[in-house]
């Protein structure tokens, strides 16, 4: 069975993922700022937390792919592409979806763009608040699952439960996939962003 992506709301397993349909995983390390031509290592999260307390690595992506989508997991320093980072991603066609997570400062940020351009985005808990070029792109589902019309007085675990929902909308709406075990236990192909 599928792991799906509801998994990454787990505070602190991971800060930044970005998928892309359209773009391999190489390249989509390459959109997110990777150095061109390097050739990646093969690395786990333990390697990866090991390089950046190390001093040698600044930020660094592990990719890989899940169904039609290639995905990137983002690390150190430089976590989360800019608004402009994610036209550049997205350029040429392809379709990027990027949560950038923060349970120490919520909300959450979901983001969509297609071919350069932001679509929908929108705080993980925060979704009567959105922007983009089609900002009621979700409306429809998130009203359907309960997360639309927004309750302000929402608490604890209320609060965990539609944030959870709102990003099954979003996994079912695209088809996204995360490999939890290959992402937090397995070893990915490392592109070096930034040497320290």
């Amino acid at each position: 069975m599928a792991d799906g992506i509801a998994w990454i709301l787990q505070p602190y397993l991971i800060d930044c993922v970005t998928f892309a349909r359209g773009a391999e995983p190489a390249e989509l390390a390459f959109r997110l700022g990777a150095r061109q031509g390097q050739q990646p290592c093969w690395a786990s999260s333990d390697d990866m937390a090991g390089l950046l307390a190390g001093g040698g690595v600044g930020s660094a992506v592990r990719v890989g792919r899940a169904g039609d989508w290639s995905f990137a997991i983002e690390y150190g320093d430089a976590v989360g592409p800019t608004s402009t980072g994610m036209g550049a991603v997205s350029a040429v066609g392809v379709e990027a979806v990027n949560f950038s997570l923060s349970p120490w400062h919520p909300p959450s940020m979901f983001t969509y763009y297609h071919d350069g351009d932001c679509i929908c985005s929108f705080g993980i808990g925060e979704e009567a608040r959105r922007w983009g070029k089609n900002p009621d792109l979700l409306v429809p589902a998130l009203t359907k699952s309960g997360v639309l019309p927004a309750h302000l007085d929402l608490r604890g675990a209320d609060v965990e439960r539609v944030r959870r929902l709102s990003v099954l909308v979003i996994e079912e709406h695209f088809r996204l996939q995360l490999p939890r075990a290959d992402v937090l236990d397995g070893q990915l192909p490392l592109f070096v962003r930034r040497e320290a």
